[in-house]
């Protein structure tokens, strides 16, 4: 019965793909999937693609749209461009550490975009997520500011939580978005301060310069 309905509705109300909205079954299309040129690591930072185009799109709508099942084509996005990289093993990671949000914005969001991709790559490296980090300053958004206010803005806004300890540990360390790098560098003091042994560091998205 269930299974009748899903058709049904499928036939009135297609699904279609979260980025360019044709009729696909997947949240992101093959073609939008494939849009996505890989980057090469840079001074240490891996990141997938840049800001623009189908991935950009993916994660506006993702995190402001509420469009939550992007989270698997995202989290995926991850774990291929993780095969194509040697330079991050993740046999060698003990535990993958999301951004966080500060709690007021995650009270309005409702989800943080980047504990659920990290959620997706759990499920296919087995390696655990660890909120380890807390946002106790509510700043202002990066993204709307100039890069020497990023990085006064996002001073001790983030806190080890120490139940969840980074001693010894091989961190990765996930964001969607990296522009100038004022939000890893804050949190990879924090996790290095901590005793974290090694921090990588991964995101989704790198700005292009335009918009840095």
């Amino acid at each position: 019965m269930k299974q009748l309905l899903t058709s049904l509705l499928d036939l009135i109300f297609p699904p279609r793909c979260e980025v360019c909205r044709k009729n696909s079954q997947a949240a992101m299309c093959q073609d939008c999937f494939i849009e996505i040129k890989y980057m090469k690591p840079h001074l240490g930072i891996h990141s997938v693609s840049t800001y623009e185009g189908a991935l950009k799109e993916a994660i506006h709508r993702f995190k402001f749209k509420n469009r939550k099942r992007l989270a698997d084509p995202l989290g995926l996005l991850l774990v291929n461009y993780l095969s194509h990289i040697p330079s991050i093993n993740m046999q060698e990671i003990d535990a993958i550490v999301p951004v966080p949000l500060h709690q007021r914005r995650l009270k309005e969001r409702g989800f943080n975009q980047v504990a659920l991709v990290a959620q997706i790559m759990q499920k296919y490296f087995e390696v655990p997520v660890l909120p380890a980090l807390e946002r106790i300053k509510d700043t202002e958004a990066q993204f709307d500011l100039a890069r020497e206010e990023r990085f006064h803005n996002i001073k001790e806004a983030f806190r080890v939580n120490h139940n969840h300890s980074v001693a010894d540990k091989r961190v990765l360390l996930l964001d969607d978005i990296y522009t100038t790098g004022a939000t890893i560098a804050e949190c990879s003091k924090c996790l290095k301060t901590a005793g974290a042994k090694r921090v990588e560091i991964l995101t989704l998205s790198r700005a292009v310069e335009h918009q840095a």
